[in-house]
């Protein structure tokens, strides 16, 4: 029936989609970045986006919140927050695979998560936070919480009246790089990367690609040979890459 036909669909997509996320999180910033700024996208490296744990390599879908400067008069109040904050309304959105994305435009003045809420947000399924602010208890977060996180700074005071939650699912400037809802976040050691869900299935194929010939290539660096002699590489380089390749099975 309909409702059976509509639910295959929707786990094929979910798996096609964990899929595509993970052979992106096997693809660096740099080459991603790199890749989209030949195909005509020059603003998708978040220049300030700072992780508070190293060694992390996560990629998901956007989920987007925009905070602004405090305004009492925009406050929600305390009773209400579940039902009408876009803040606490985000949070309860995420699922499996996302990434919330916090633009605060560059205000640190307030954090806006501490470990106790990263705990909720990693328990609901997200697989990062992104923070164009301060994030409180960064320490707690990275030994205790382990959801990873990159942010602008770290800020001992949590959520002030110097920020108001203003709306979600929406377009948002996460560290000057524009970012809609469903973009894939892919972060690492060196930052964050915004990649249109247009561009996801090519950044996969040809970053994946990418960074295979490179993984070659610092090897006969390594080995001695000069830099001169294979990158950018030439014919004959790029002739042993293919075999090194057909060894590999790859």
């Amino acid at each position: 029936n309909a409702t059976t036909a509509n639910a295959t669909t929707a786990n094929a997509t979910t798996a096609n989609d964990a899929e595509l996320r993970t052979m992106l999180a096997q693809v660096t910033t740099a080459t991603a970045s790199a890749m989209l700024h030949k195909r005509g996208y020059p603003k998708t490296f978040m220049l300030g986006a700072t992780p508070i744990q190293k060694g992390v390599r996560v990629c998901g879908r956007a989920v987007t919140l925009r905070l602004g400067p405090g305004r009492p008069d925009l406050a929600t109040a305390e009773e209400d927050r579940n039902t009408k904050d876009p803040m606490w309304l985000a949070i309860k959105s995420l699922g499996d695979g996302d990434v919330l994305m916090i633009d605060c435009g560059g205000d640190q003045s307030g954090a806006t998560t501490g470990d106790i809420l990263a705990a909720r947000i990693k328990r609901l399924g997200a697989v990062a936070i992104v923070c164009d602010g301060a994030v409180r208890d960064a320490a707690q977060i990275a030994e205790f919480v382990g959801i990873p996180f990159w942010s602008r700074g770290v800020q001992g005071l949590g959520f002030t009246p110097n920020l108001v939650s203003l709306d979600r699912d929406l377009p948002v400037r996460m560290f000057d790089v524009t970012v809609i809802p469903g973009d894939y976040i892919l972060a690492d050691d060196d930052g964050a990367v915004m990649i249109p869900a247009a561009m996801a299935d090519e950044s996969a194929e040809v970053g994946l690609e990418q960074e295979h010939k490179e993984t070659f290539i610092r090897g006969l660096v390594q080995e001695g040979v000069p830099v001169s002699e294979c990158y950018p590489p030439n014919k004959e380089t790029l002739r042993k890459y293919e075999a090194w390749k057909k060894e590999r099975g790859s």
